[in-house]
């Protein structure tokens, strides 16, 4: 059986894990694993061309969610409902899984996906440092103002990045940083703008519901009645604003770095604040990768004192009660099957093997495997049954998986709405061309309009190619959009 996976490695993020279990899988069932590790910027091209010529390469792919629309509607991969409750298979704890987490693993009433890793962008912090009484008196006497701990806004984030940074307040002789991130092109570094920009651009309904979703309120990506991109909309262009500003608070370097290397500067005790995956949170506690460990603040993504509201077509500041929006950004990484595969009830068995329990948190607990909280038996009472002895007992401190899980366990289920999650055809083509847009406004090339504007364009194009009906209707479909 062979699987392709992202390319992190044997002892890196998401590809680990199958080279970890792959002796015991063998020897359970007799069978052969082989891996394929595929680069992220060549995800797309190497799946999908193994798909539109069924050559038949991979059994089953540990990929992105945002495939699903071409998956789906090209009829690439098979629903696994007729496995789930098979006693020859593994049985793993569908209804434990994060709603949100469950929805990136169906289209429509199927199952498609095993469920493996649960992505959402959380905010990381030295806490040492935030609450320390010097650094909080001089904060207080170059701003004006109390320093937040922990920063609820992304106003906030910035006051503190810039007083941070060019300081040194980790004592080692050298200026240090205010923030860190990872804004590479083809290396993940739009997702940093997807999750800043939502409480720029994203406002609740009113009412009951506030994850209602209508032509002005829960929509972040085209006009839910006409497919008209929103992307290059006032409130997406003041948050490119603000994430230039934000990126000028750390290392010009960053702008070329990728996750590691963005990771690496916070866990090396060079930076004060970084925004970003589950996995720092783990990473976090490996002496081998981090001197912060017993230092760790964490938090649920922050909101925003501004943001647009599409339909007044007017920004709205409120400092008193910032915009809240949640997110799923990321990839959050599971197996689907190939429908050219030889052996699908094999690729099943995997899949659902390291579902289960004890194997998923045990991969989840240990940052190098990529793989994030999203489950009942990884959040604390009264969201799961967890405990941070279970946590301690892998090797974590104990304050900083207090702080880890409740800021995971706020982005899943404390805020009032989520920023929708992009699945339609052409999702993986979409994000390509605004990956390498954003970069260009981020370094200087062109101005953040320009940068949405050519966007924009781009993307009608795409979905003129690809249909504008066809697309709307899945788009209305997979965003829950009803007249």
């Amino acid at each position: 059986m062979t699987i392709g996976v992202f390319a992190g490695g044997a002892k890196g993020g998401i590809s680990g894990p199958l080279y970890l279990w792959r002796n015991e899988f063998e020897t359970l069932t007799g069978a052969k694993l082989e891996i394929i590790e595929i680069p992220f910027a060549a995800l797309r091209e190497k799946i999908f061309t193994d798909f539109v010529t069924e050559t038949g390469t991979y059994d089953a792919i540990i990929g992105p969610s945002w495939f699903y629309g071409d998956y789906i509607f090209n009829d690439w991969i098979i629903p696994i409902d007729q496995f789930l409750d098979d006693p020859r298979m593994p049985q793993w704890n569908r209804d434990g899984v994060a709603p949100a987490i469950q929805n990136l693993l169906k289209w429509g009433d199927k199952w498609y996906g095993v469920f493996n890793d649960g992505d959402t962008q959380l905010l990381y912090y030295r806490k040492d440092i935030l609450t320390d009484p010097k650094w909080q008196a001089a904060f207080k006497d170059e701003t004006g103002k109390d320093l937040p701990v922990p920063p609820r806004t992304w106003q906030d984030v910035l006051a503190i990045a810039k007083f941070f940074n060019g300081k040194d307040w980790n004592g080692d002789g050298d200026p240090d940083d205010g923030i860190t991130m990872h804004l590479k092109v083809g290396g993940q570094g739009f997702f940093h703008f997807m999750s800043l920009s939502a409480p720029f651009a994203v406002v609740p309904s009113p009412g009951d519901d506030p994850t209602k979703v209508d032509r002005y309120r829960n929509v972040y990506w085209f006009d839910p009645e006409t497919m008209e991109p929103l992307i290059n909309r006032p409130g997406h262009v003041r948050a490119l604003e603000f994430l230039i500003e934000l990126s000028k608070a750390g290392p010009p370097a960053m702008w070329g770095w990728d996750l590691g290397s963005a990771w690496d500067n916070l866990l090396g005790g060079n930076a004060v604040i970084t925004f970003s995956w589950g996995d720092v949170g783990s990473l976090a506690q490996d002496p081998a990768r981090s001197k912060i460990k017993g230092s760790l603040g964490a938090a649920g993504i922050p909101g925003s004192t501004e943001w647009y509201d599409l339909e007044t077509g007017r920004f709205v500041t409120d400092e008193e009660n910032p915009n809240f929006v949640s997110n799923l950004v990321g990839a959050s990484w599971h197996g689907v099957i190939s429908k050219f595969s030889d052996v699908p009830d094999l690729a099943y068995y995997f899949l659902a093997w390291q579902a289960t329990e004890p194997i998923n948190f045990w991969n989840m607990a240990y940052g190098w495997t990529g793989v994030d909280p999203g489950a009942t038996w990884h959040f604390f009472p009264p969201m799961g049954e967890a405990s941070v002895d279970d946590f301690v007992a892998t090797g974590f401190n104990p304050s900083d998986a207090q702080e880890y899980i409740n800021a995971y366990q706020q982005n899943m289920f404390g805020y009032p709405t989520t920023q929708t999650y992009l699945r339609i055809p052409g999702t993986p083509e979409y994000w390509e061309i605004w990956d390498i847009h954003l970069s260009e406004a981020i370094t200087g090339q062109i101005s953040p309009q320009e940068a949405l504007d050519r966007t924009a364009k781009a993307w009608e194009a795409i979905t003129d190619r690809l249909g504008r009906e066809s697309q709307l209707k899945i788009y209305q479909e997979a965003i829950g959009y009803q007249k």
